[in-house]
């Protein structure tokens, strides 16, 4: 039995294949830059407390913050104790989303989820990439940067008083609910994100499809075009962002005059596959 993990800062999502199907589980995300060992642990347990852990043999793990040293160190020291049998390879979320976009191939990766990276992937890992920067610094055109920019739009009013009234409406916050949970919650970064069904809900205006090209725009300029020949790669895309905005991303992308090979909302389909057709 192997396991196939991609995990963001939200949300895990866990791929189990004991040799006859591949079963698909969701779990909570973490980042083991911030999560500790013990919340790290809880939320693994939960996902896969109905596993006979002792009969995994290979568990490929994928998620975002997962650096080399102390972060990788947290999450290979949770697996081996929920699973003492098994193989633990831990790998950061870029390079799981380059496995499921290209396989063996090589291509330009990127994430757009709650947060954003892009690296170049050759020879099955990542052999150039643009520092993140986190949602603070960086995560141009994530869930976190397109909040960021729509709070702060809304309430330095460049968006209507018309528009802040359907905002508070629809998304149940006001001036104060958005202040604590940008600068009080655990977790900002999906806090932001949650406002992006807003804007895609009233993607049709001007206002906000301009709002989320500006953003995906600052993305290309910001990676993409970094990396040296960019045009002669495949582009592919990873990410629920990516995916409810692809017809904006695709006009970013021609104007940058790149075409995008693939987008993917979640990799543990495509991840799943490659890693049980590799597996001896």
């Amino acid at each position: 039995m192997i396991i196939v993990a991609d995990c963001g800062t939200t949300k895990c999502d866990w791929a189990v294949a004991d040799g006859t199907e591949i079963k698909y589980l969701n779990g909570t995300g973490f980042n083991p830059v911030h999560a500790n060992e013990d919340y790290i642990y809880r939320c693994a347990q939960d996902t896969l407390n109905n596993i006979e852990t002792t009969k995994v043999e290979a568990v490929y793990f994928y998620g975002a913050g997962c650096l080399p040293g102390e972060p990788c160190q947290r999450v290979e020291n949770v697996l081996k104790k929920l699973l003492p049998n098994a193989n633990v390879i831990v790998k950061d979320d870029l390079t799981g989303a380059a496995t499921a976009l290209f396989k063996n191939d090589d291509g330009i990766a990127c994430i757009i989820g709650t947060g954003s990276n892009a690296g170049l992937y050759k020879k099955n890992k990542i052999v150039k990439s643009i520092p993140s920067m986190g949602y603070i610094l960086g995560d141009e055109g994530s869930g976190a940067s397109l909040g960021r920019r729509l709070l702060n739009a809304m309430y330095k009013n460049e968006f209507s008083g018309y528009y802040r009234d359907i905002f508070e409406r629809e998304c149940m916050v006001d001036y104060k609910d958005v202040i604590a949970g940008v600068y009080r919650s655990d977790n900002p970064a999906a806090f932001m994100a949650k406002f992006v069904p807003f804007i895609h809900d009233h993607i049709n205006d001007t206002l906000f499809r301009n709002l989320v090209f500006c953003e995906f725009d600052l993305f290309f300029v910001k990676n993409i075009i970094k990396i040296e020949n960019f045009k002669s790669y495949n582009i592919g895309f990873v990410g629920s962002v990516a995916e409810h905005f692809r017809e904006i991303l695709s006009d970013v992308a021609r104007f940058y005059n790149v075409t995008v090979t693939d987008i993917l909302q979640k990799p543990i389909n495509k991840l799943a596959e490659f890693h049980v057709q590799n597996h001896h």
